[in-house]
């Protein structure tokens, strides 16, 4: 059975300074999947840095529009490149709302200040397009997510979708850290976070595509196979 995973992300555009950031902070080019120069930021030892984020690292920047899945047994990479480009095809171009760096459970991540329905009707119009693609979790996929607490509406999704934080329990975020349990450094890294996350903070994001990425295998790094424009067709 393959290893590979897919999912649908939020990418920004390569040449955005977001995005520049975005490999500046975790070490890695999700366009092609190989790592690249970091850069030091004020208040976090660059030692630190790396160990903070070994998981968000291999996901690259983004935020997840649907979660990662291997694909069914009947379908294809290309067949799912196809639904996906008819499914950007149906989408209307938004915006992330104006973003903040947040605390989320014990992790740092960049967030909307708010939510957005066109947002969440963008990334639920994907999930449910795309499902028909996604392998049914494993008895011991499902018992890693359910590791944390979850409320009877995510074991529902978690059930019914293979992810338990999809469609109503859906929150848009762009991952900084890995978990971090002190709560004395938690307060630190999210101050050297704003620092320099700061030509972004209180600004809205375009939202002009989609990426289709893979994951060769659980220690590869995820990359993107396909930036996707949304509402129009390719050419």
């Amino acid at each position: 059975m393959t290893a590979e995973r897919y999912a649908v992300y939020f990418v920004p555009p390569h040449d955005s300074a977001l995005a520049a950031f975005g490999r500046a902070w975790l070490g890695i080019d999700i366009d092609t999947g190989e790592t690249c120069e970091r850069t030091s930021f004020a208040g976090i030892s660059d030692e630190r840095l790396r160990a903070l984020t070994d998981a968000p690292r291999l996901y690259g920047f983004h935020g997840t529009i649907k979660p990662p899945f291997a694909l069914a047994t009947h379908t294809s990479v290309d067949g799912l490149l196809s639904a996906a480009r008819l499914c950007a095809q149906s989408m209307s171009t938004t915006e992330i709302p104006p973003l903040e760096v947040a605390v989320i459970g014990k992790f740092l991540a960049l967030s909307p200040i708010k939510s957005s329905v066109k947002l969440e009707g963008l990334a639920t119009s994907c999930v449910r397009a795309l499902e028909g693609f996604r392998r049914p979790l494993s008895d011991k996929e499902a018992a890693q997510y359910r590791q944390s607490k979850l409320t009877v509406h995510q074991e529902q999704m978690l059930d019914h979708w293979g992810y338990p934080f999809v469609l109503e329990e859906f929150r848009f975020h762009m991952t900084l850290t890995d978990r971090i349990d002190d709560g004395a450094e938690r307060e630190s890294v999210y101050t050297a976070a704003e620092a320099a996350c700061e030509p972004f903070l209180g600004k809205p994001v375009a939202v002009t595509e989609i990426a289709v990425c893979v994951q060769s295998a659980p220690s590869s790094a995820m990359k993107i196979i396909e930036r996707i424009p949304i509402g129009r067709k390719r050419s």
